[in-house]
């Protein structure tokens, strides 16, 4: 009961979002939202009519066909992410090079009453789009895993953050999050991708670790991007530099949610921390611990139905 009255909570913050973004977009921020919905829409189409390809001929490990299906289902998921995130961070590492990177040297900077640029507005909607497009996704057609509220809670904040902070203007920080978020999501990705292909020590040519090499750096790239550049750089200045910024009651609304990803990000990382825990217990396997998680998820589905 509990549960379901949350997951209608995040369907009306959602709806608002949507109303208040299409209220408030101009005629061509609506046709970048549009493109991002479309664009993600096809990416999934084309990349199901590649992807089994590519998955049989790079797949190495031994499976069950129910297990082998489950591999391609998560394998397809990374994979579309994978390619969305490049493509965003590719525009976002742009639209900074051209000011210098000058909105991370001095966070005072990002706070300005200016209008976006439209290269800025033409990222920002995009990226909206998709989001909206992942919201939908998740809660109708995904499956639903033990972190599926978690990841359905996150999409709501992400959805919240970036439609809020383009109603008031404030793309400039809202375009630093999902840069850090994007950035991080690409090593991932990444590193899911080759767990679900079996580039295990145990099950790559040769014993060579791809997978558990990409789990390292995607614990590095976690610990700088989201527990740190986060937290002391953008949240940090959402705390001390508003100060008289247009729509800073806004801005101190929407920093709630910044709070609520930090938080999910600290419990994602503890899971990863599970993970290096198992690779470091003696007699567990690097596959194993790799696949803990995985695990318990079909335990949890197994025990819903007996």
């Amino acid at each position: 009961m509990l549960s379901a009255a949350y997951l209608s909570l995040l369907d009306l913050l959602i709806l608002l979002s949507y109303i208040s973004t299409f209220q408030s977009a101009s005629s061509s921020s609506l046709i970048h939202l549009s493109a991002g919905a479309l664009a993600t829409a096809a990416l999934n189409f084309v990349s199901h009519k590649v992807l089994p390809i590519v998955f049989k001929a790079l797949y190495f490990k031994e499976t069950g066909k129910e297990d082998l299906n489950k591999r391609y289902n998560r394998f397809h998921e990374m994979i579309n992410t994978l390619i969305q995130m490049t493509f965003f961070a590719y525009l976002e590492y742009s639209l900074f090079s051209s000011n210098n990177w000058i909105w991370w040297t001095d966070t005072k900077t990002m706070w300005t009453s200016e209008p976006a640029s439209a290269f800025l507005k033409m990222i920002y909607g995009v990226n909206l789009g998709t989001w909206f497009t992942a919201a939908v996704t998740c809660r109708f057609f995904e499956e639903r895993n033990k972190d599926w509220l978690l990841m359905y809670t996150h999409h709501t904040a992400s959805i919240i953050l970036v439609a809020g902070s383009y109603s008031i203007n404030q793309e400039r920080c809202g375009i630093m999050v999902l840069f850090l978020h994007q950035t991080s999501d690409i090593i991932l990705n990444l590193c899911q991708s080759t767990h679900y292909l079996g580039w295990d020590s145990e099950s790559f040519p040769g014993g060579v670790p791809v997978a558990e090499v990409l789990f390292v750096c995607n614990l590095v790239s976690w610990i700088i991007t989201r527990l740190y550049l986060l937290p002391f750089t953008i949240i940090r200045s959402t705390i001390y530099e508003i100060e008289g910024t247009q729509g800073e009651s806004t801005v101190r609304y929407l920093s709630f949610f910044l709070f609520l990803l930090q938080g999910m990000h600290f419990w994602w990382f503890s899971e990863m921390v599970r993970v290096v825990v198992k690779i470091l217990t003696p007699g567990v396997s690097a596959k194993e611990a790799a696949s803990v998680y995985l695990t318990e998820r079909e335990e949890e589905k197994k025990k819903k139905k007996k």
